[in-house]
Formats: structure tokens, sequence, C-alpha cells
């Protein structure tokens, strides 16, 4: 089962919003404001560049190391921070124990430069676990309790757990026994809507919440990331806000521009095997057992077969499955009418290029300016229900969701309802999409679409030129590129009473 993410049609929250005035009252929930504050702490604490990290992370975080293994909520204590005015303080408390609550609204989490959302917590654990790597003397501050419970307890120890990974797999051995234990009606995710894309406040889940939403994910995985940078570059000067703003929104790591959020699957799935993430999940589970002998959350299950589970849907779902930036994020309108689902699992993809835009967005306000623009001239000009596509591939790392995975698209007349139109922002006459782009597409969506059970396993890929005439779509390079794809197909028609195959 995969998480429910995406929902199709739902209501969009923000579309009126975007012109909003920003709260002077409140910080906006934006990682910028996350990095203004870090500078603030940074100005009192010249020096000491692991304080203000570590000094959020006392304030944010849970009061044991193994506080996130109850599914009761424990509160920290107050925030005791001089050198911050009141309205930084009232900001941050909204980030104390990341949680979701009846009305599928998630606190903790703030939006980022990219257009994704990503919880505070489990990112600023993972930059501690790297200043642990880094060998600093007294970089973590030290949990009450035993640092391995079953030390007391006369059982076998627990393996231990490596500091950058500890967030994630605690967090994954939680998730998976609230789901088995029927406290949860999701394993992980799913995805949410900010209220307002300038000032967001309230950020509500698309469904049902697990212990995992998407924003916790990406935390997390922002966080090994992040810990294992500063861990291999132990010599290297280091302020927490200048860190987040490369890694955010800036030309990436170390000047390396893949090595930034857009990009952090990639990136993730660079670092950490699912073999070494099972192990660790597996010591996550030891740890809970013991700690929950009284009341175990796992019944009868032993802690391998869970691991094993939990991270192959982690690595299904947000490792080897693509970012898909959803409606509600890029300001779509609502649908027209009533859309007609389709009969899944497809047969088809047709490969499109927009031609007009004609360049590739490279952030993620361009990207959704040009899905905004694309709505607009499908539904005023062309006079179709929503934006054609099923999917729209942008120039910054991201699947951007038109009609997405449930409804009849119009992309490729006569066939809309056999396969997915996907798109291309750009023209592609002479030139191909960056690599990654391609990769996303070819790799990435067509391995997840088959997993998903939305697209057959012999699924067969067209060029738009192939089916509807006449037409130069998806661009002569492009075209050329797709045709050495797994599943791409010749397709032979009559033109003019002659035969031709393309």
């Amino acid at each position: 089962m995969f998480p429910l993410v995406w929902l199709g049609f739902v209501p969009v929250l923000l579309c009126a919003a975007l012109e909003a005035e920003p709260n002077a009252d409140r910080y906006p929930l934006r990682m910028d404001s996350v990095t203004g504050i870090l500078e603030e702490l940074e100005s009192h604490l010249e020096g000491a560049p692991d304080r203000p990290v570590l000094e959020l992370s006392r304030e944010l975080g849970c009061l044991s190391e193994f506080c996130q293994f109850s599914p009761v909520l424990e509160t920290s204590v107050s925030l005791n921070l001089p050198y911050l005015s009141e309205k930084q303080r009232s900001f941050l408390r909204r980030f104390q124990n990341h949680r979701t609550d009846g009305t599928w609204v998630e606190h903790g989490a703030v939006l980022t430069p990219d257009g994704t959302t990503v919880a505070l917590s489990p990112l600023l654990d993972g930059v501690v676990g790297g200043l642990l790597e880094r060998g600093r003397e007294g970089a973590v501050p030290a949990s009450p309790g035993p640092q391995d419970p079953s030390n007391s307890t006369g059982q076998e120890p627990c393996p231990p757990l490596d500091p950058l990974l500890a967030p994630l797999a605690k967090s994954l051995a939680v998730a998976t026994s609230l789901f088995h234990a029927g406290q949860s009606e999701a394993l992980l995710g799913p995805n949410g809507c900010w209220d307002d894309i300038r000032a967001p406040q309230t950020f509500t889940l698309l469904g049902s919440p697990s212990p995992m939403p998407d924003a916790f994910i990406n935390g997390a995985m922002d966080g090994v990331i992040l810990g294992t940078y500063l861990a291999e570059n132990a010599s290297s000067p280091f302020r927490i806000s200048r860190l987040l703003r490369e890694y955010y929104a800036g030309g990436g790591l170390a000047g390396e521009s893949h090595t930034r959020s857009n990009f952090r699957r990639k990136t993730f799935a660079g670092l950490v095997t699912q073999e070494k993430l099972r192990a660790q999940v597996e010591s996550a589970l030891c740890l809970l057992q013991h700690l929950h002998g009284s009341h175990p959350l796992l019944g009868n299950k032993t802690a391998p077969p869970l691991a094993i589970q939990a991270v192959e849907e982690f690595t299904a779902f947000y490792v080897e499955c693509p970012a898909i930036i959803p409606r509600c994020m890029w300001g779509a309108q609502p649908y027209k009418g009533t859309p007609t689902p389709l009969q899944l699992p497809l047969g088809f993809v047709y490969i499109h290029h927009t031609h007009s835009p004609g360049k590739p967005c490279q952030t993620f306000p361009e990207c959704a300016a040009d899905m905004r623009s694309m709505q607009r001239f499908h539904q005023v000009v062309r006079g179709w229900d929503d934006i054609g596509y099923s999917f729209v591939v942008g120039g910054d790392g991201y699947i951007y969701q038109g009609r997405g995975w449930q409804w009849v698209g119009a992309h490729t007349l006569g066939h809309n309802s056999k396969g997915f139109g996907v798109s291309f922002i750009g023209d592609y006459m002479k030139a191909l999409p960056d690599p990654f782009a391609l990769e996303l597409v070819k790799d990435n969506f067509m391995r997840c679409a088959v997993r998903g059970s939305r697209l057959k396993a012999n699924y067969t890929v067209y060029g738009h030129r192939q089916v509807v005439l006449p037409t130069l779509c998806p661009g002569d390079r492009l075209f050329q590129e797709i045709k050495t794809w797994r599943g791409f197909r010749e397709r032979c028609f009559m033109n003019q009473g002659i035969p031709h195959c393309i």
C-alpha cells in the first residue's frame, strides 16, 4: 500500500491567499524565518558555532532520548533563550513536539524555498548527529536515562544506533509499531497544503496522518544529508544559518548545485543503503521492545520483518519515486465541471514538451508560475476543463501534478483515457532537458507508477508526434532521446495512403 498522498482535486486552499499580506504579529512558517532567528542566536554566541543549533535542539527536542517511542506526547521545557524577543520565542514554541491534530493540521513544519515542507525537529536532530560525528567534545547534550536500556534488564544489548541515522531509524520504528498495533491508519505520509504561500501559517494534510507525514520525512532525510556533510567536513567553518540557506535556497553545499534540497531523494540514496537503514531500524525496534516491555506496541511481531516492511515502503515511495509538487502548492485553479476517472492501470505514457514556455524553469516560483500560465491557457484559450497534462516536469528537480494519477487528461487527442501525458517544460527541438529531469521520468516516474499499480508492467512509451498528426512534439532532440527508453515502441500508420513508421 502507498500512503494516501495525492487525492486528485482537493479544494484549493490558497488561490485567494497568494496576494495576502503577511501577518505582522507572527513570523511566517518559512525556512527563512528559522535562519533569521539562527542568525540572531549566532550574533549572541560568537566563537561557538555549535551553540545555536544545540540551544534549539535542547529547547525543541524531547525530554528523553527515546521519548518519541511513546505514543503519548511529552512537552518540552519552556524556551529560555534570553537573547531572543518574545515574538521569536513564540515562533519557536510552534515547533515543540512535532504532531498532527484532529483536523489534520501538522504542527512543527516550515515551507522551504524549493516548494516542499520540512519538519524542523528531525532536521535539527540530524544536524546534531553530524556534530557528534565531528568529534566535538560536548557537542551533544547528555540525555537522561541509559543509552541502552537493555543493559539494565538482563537482556541482550541492542546494537548501537548511528547518530546520523538514529532520528530517522527511531521514527520509522515508531511508525511501523503504531501501524501494526492499529493505532495509525497509514504507515507513512501524506503530503499537505499551506493556507498561504507568501505567509504560511497552517499546513493541512491531504489525507489521514501517519506518525511520519511527508514533511517529517523530508526533515529527517535533510538531517541525514546535512549531518553527513558536517561529519565529512569537520575542519570546515560552520554556521548553521549559512548551511541551511545554502542547502535550501542557494547554490548547494560546497558549491555543488545538486547537493541541495531539490535533490534530497537522490542525495539520500547515495548516502544510505537499504541494508544499512534496515539494520538501524532493527536496532531501534530492539530498543523500543525493551523500553515498552510492560505494554509493547509490537505485540507478537518481531523486529526483522517489521524493519524490512518499513524500509521497503520508505525506500519505494520516498527514495525511488520522484517528489511530486501537488496542485495546491503551485496554485491550481479548480477543475471546471466533473473530472472523468481513469481505469487503472494504464498501458501508455505519452511524452510531450511545452514549447511555450520555451525555457525550462529553474526554481519553484518559476515552475509554479509556468504551471499557472499553462492552466490559464488551457482553460481560458482552449476552453478545456483543466491543464491538459497528467504531470509536468520542471527544471528544478521536481515533477508537478497536473490532472494526476486518477483523472482523464487532455494531452493526446483520442488517447487521453489510455495513458498518462507527461510534459517537460521547455522547447526541445534542438536541446535536451537536464539529465536529472530525464532521469526523473525514465527511471523514477515509470518505476513508481508500475509499483503503485497505476501503469502496467509492459507499458509503452510514445512521443506525442507518433499518435497525433501533425505535430513536432516532443521536439526532435527529446524524441530521439525517448527512443532509447525502456518501453518505447515504433508506431506505424497510413500517411496519404503510404505506410509510415516512426
